[in-house]
């Protein structure tokens, strides 16, 4: 099983694919995910736990050892936001989104991506990407995926919370988007997500 070449970039963001088995704890990289850690290939590198700890953050390294473990012993996902220290010392913060691989039954280790957030936006400026209409599009999305709520009751909600404090809704959807994003989803939950992330496109019709 190998992988196979990733676009440079995707929706601003460079991306890079692996696989992890825990039988004999291996680990394969496609080439930009190599890329990412400041190699040219991934023949170009020896691929090992210990090479992959080497390169997280000093700070972040022994929770990211951790989930190694629990992914190896425990058969979870390889997956979460962590720092990783390239081959040139720069810093990249990547998100690693993942699901678990299977035999049949049985969970064999873990594949998925990580998403480097350190590249600039392809499309015009941030200022552009996030206007008012996004804000307010973000803040009814959190509404709804908390009280599970439909697209009209969420945005009444936002509406009257708006009026009750007298709020531009701009403002308040800004405020409400910038306090949720300090909220950290339970490990199940991050998990449930990624495995959605991952398999979404299955349950969607083929193009026209």
């Amino acid at each position: 099983m190998t992988l196979g070449t990733e676009p440079t970039s995707n929706g601003g963001f460079r991306t890079g694919r692996f696989m992890y088995f825990a039988e004999g704890d291996r680990w394969e990289w496609s080439d930009e995910l190599a890329r990412i850690h400041g190699y040219e290939s991934a023949a170009a590198v020896s691929l090992s736990t210990e090479l992959l700890l080497r390169h997280k953050h000093p700070d972040d390294r022994a929770r990211v050892a951790d989930l190694i473990h629990r992914v190896r012993f425990g058969r979870e996902p390889f997956s979460g936001k962590h720092r990783i220290v390239d081959v040139n010392g720069a810093i990249v913060q990547v998100i690693v989104v993942a699901d678990t691989m299977t035999d049949g039954d049985a969970v064999i280790g873990t594949s998925g991506y990580y998403i480097s957030l350190d590249e600039p936006p392809l499309i015009g400026d941030v200022d552009e990407i996030f206007d008012r209409r996004m804000l307010i599009e973000q803040a009814k999305g959190v509404i709804r995926f908390i009280y599970q709520l439909d697209d009209q009751r969420a945005f009444d909600l936002l509406v009257w919370r708006s009026q009750e404090t007298n709020t531009k809704i701009r403002d308040l959807a800004s405020a409400l988007c910038d306090a949720f994003s300090t909220v950290t989803p339970s490990s199940e939950t991050r998990a449930r997500f990624d495995h959605l992330l991952l398999t979404a496109h299955e349950a969607c019709g083929p193009d026209d």
